[in-house]
């Protein structure tokens, strides 16, 4: 068999192609910097920004955390939209389905325990995730810290935030670089990603309701969410189109088939963002947290909530580790519910709880 003639490719082959040969590049180049290089996907990853993020944002400052946690929600529900509409593959699949590659043309990439996620690969979730969660980062820590302080001057204020920046360029980077680096995307998708991202972004930090939800919000909210979704799943399912079409080509092509990531798939993730949705929404309405808002900021306080946060955030992790995935109606049952309880304590019981702390023995 011959080598295809360029003339004759599509521009996504194309594109596709060049990736391959910048992924091939890549993971001859920094092959001494592996583990670093695969470590960024496995820190950037979603499930991150639910239990390490946000609990560490939410102690800092409560509204930080809600509104990262919100970008954190509208990155998985947009996403996983966006993924049914683009039906993008991914390199480590592509390459073994494509008819461009003959055997002796065809790429020895290397894959990683991280390589196998099941959804499709347009756009890319965690450049959407990384970008919108920390450009709130960046905008709050901005905006709540370094602009409101009288105790440094304005040109420290304008250093401090251009570096601020300059670490999230940076991070962006690093997340690019892996993403391709363990066959997960290709280069155009991770470039949508960072498109899609910053609008996520945007809205999450312009949205002003989002940090003041009621109770009825929330759960409207929450079922608008889920009834796009699942309206989305039947609406490909009446066109004759799969939803699922990426899992088989996952199973078929991953190395090691137990690596293809159940946290991937679009139940999980509908269970995970609709019930985070409604445990912000919730601890953002409760009285216990109003009580606790009114209250001057404290570095103490926020000291022992980071701590505690982050304790129940990696207790979360462990939990969810636990739950059974040969059994989807529990798997889903369990993390719908973990997924509520865990931002309600974080963003409501926690802070209330450190708060009564606080005052008994320091009477502050």
């Amino acid at each position: 068999m011959e080598a295809p003639d360029e003339a004759n490719l599509t521009i996504s082959e194309k594109w596709n192609m060049k990736s391959v040969e910048v992924i091939s590049s890549l993971q001859e180049h920094l092959e001494p910097y592996e583990s670093w290089v695969v470590g960024a996907s496995v820190y950037g990853d979603n499930r991150e920004a639910f239990t390490l993020f946000f609990p560490i944002l939410a102690g800092i400052y409560s509204d930080l955390g809600a509104r990262a946690l919100w970008a954190s929600i509208l990155v998985e529900w947009s996403n996983l939209i966006l993924k049914w509409m683009f039906m993008g593959d991914r390199p480590y699949w592509w390459i073994g389905e494509t008819h461009l590659y003959t055997d002796e043309t065809l790429p020895n990439l290397r894959q990683f325990p991280n390589t196998c996620e099941a959804g499709p690969g347009t756009p890319s979730g965690h450049l959407m995730l990384n970008v919108a969660l920390f450009y709130v980062v960046c905008k709050g820590i901005s905006n709540y810290f370094i602009w409101c302080s009288k105790r440094i001057g304005k040109c420290s204020k304008s250093l401090l935030t251009g570096l601020l920046y300059m670490l999230y360029f940076m991070w962006i980077g690093v997340i690019f670089v892996s993403r391709l680096y363990i066959q997960a995307h290709f280069i155009h998708q991770n470039i949508l990603g960072i498109f899609f991202g910053l609008l996520v972004g945007n809205v999450a930090w312009r949205t002003r309701w989002l940090v003041r939800m009621g109770s009825t919000r929330t759960v409207t909210f929450t079922l608008f969410l889920i009834t796009i979704s699942a309206s989305t799943y039947f609406m490909l399912l009446k066109k004759g189109m799969d939803p699922l079409w990426t899992l088989p080509l996952a199973l078929k092509y991953c190395s090691q088939p137990e690596y293809v990531k159940v946290d991937t798939r679009p139940f999980y993730l509908m269970a995970r963002f609709t019930g985070a949705s409604l445990g912000l929404g919730f601890g953002i309405a409760s009285s216990r947290r109003h009580y606790v808002m009114r209250a001057p900021w404290n570095t103490l306080r926020s000291l022992l909530l980071i701590k505690f946060g982050y304790f129940m955030g990696r207790l979360a992790t462990i939990i969810q580790a636990t739950f059974p995935t040969d059994d989807l109606l529990i798997l889903l049952t369990l993390t719908f519910g973990l997924n509520i309880a865990l931002p309600y304590i974080i963003i409501a019981v926690l802070p209330s709880f450190i708060f009564y702390i606080h005052f008994t023995f320091f009477n502050e």
